[in-house]
């Protein structure tokens, strides 16, 4: 098997103490590090996943899945991929392609003509990807692909996430999504409403801004808001 690249970890946005408001919503499990995906193949030793590529296809193993191979096209170009958990992720030039430890199978998503992919991240459970037209969500339970359309002058300035899920901030709202259930989530920001602070605290990610305070987690039936 060729030799894979090294994923890059970098820790989770920071932590402060609970609050009365997480220990209500408070859900076990801590806090996951980010993993930040490089150009090429990528092996990880937390990972149930390996990928590499080989004759024009990408080929993912797992214990439970054996070798499943997916073919790419003439012109089709590997930008990047990486591997985390129970699934694993490449990016062409084409594609979005995610493969599951789960659901034993490769998936696909086609990108829009001259889409640009800006950001990804793998997680243990699932994946995102950032692009400037959409955002997208690999589920590693079922393999399947989840997207969110971003608004023609909407810009996405933060993002945070854990085990359990994700918040991406844009200039226009809060977007959630999460490793089990549902598809993105989202909240619009009030015009002259302004982020004062984000906390992540046990699988919980609070936003407090100028005029509440907003819960997103798996566990929550979306977002939750209080004055």
């Amino acid at each position: 098997m060729p030799e894979h690249v090294i994923i890059i970890k970098g820790t989770c946005f920071g932590f402060c103490s609970l609050s009365p408001l997480v220990l209500f919503f408070c859900v076990a499990g801590l806090s996951s590090t980010l993993v930040f995906l490089p150009v090429g193949a990528a092996a990880n030793p937390q990972s149930e996943v390996a990928l590499w590529f080989e004759s024009g296809m990408a080929v993912a193993t797992s214990q439970l899945s054996g070798r499943r191979e997916l073919p790419l096209g003439a012109q089709e170009v590997v930008m990047s991929s990486g591997a985390n958990g129970i699934s694993g992720i490449v990016v062409t030039s084409r594609r979005l392609l995610g493969f599951s430890s789960r659901a034993l199978t490769w998936t696909n998503k086609e990108l829009d003509v001259s889409e640009k992919v800006l950001e990804r991240k793998i997680l243990p459970t699932f994946s995102l990807i950032r692009t400037d037209r959409h955002l997208y969500g690999f589920r590693g339970v079922n393999g399947l692909w989840l997207e969110e359309a971003l608004g023609v002058r909407e810009k996405v300035t933060r993002f945070h996430s854990n085990d359990y899920g994700a918040v991406f901030i844009t200039n226009e709202r809060f977007i959630g999504f999460t490793s089990l259930l549902g598809g993105f989530a989202s909240k619009p920001l009030d015009v002259h409403e302004r982020i004062v602070s984000v906390a992540n605290e046990n699988g919980l990610i609070l936003v407090s801004t100028t005029k509440r305070t907003l819960v997103f987690g798996s566990r929550l039936s979306g977002w939750e808001e209080f004055e």
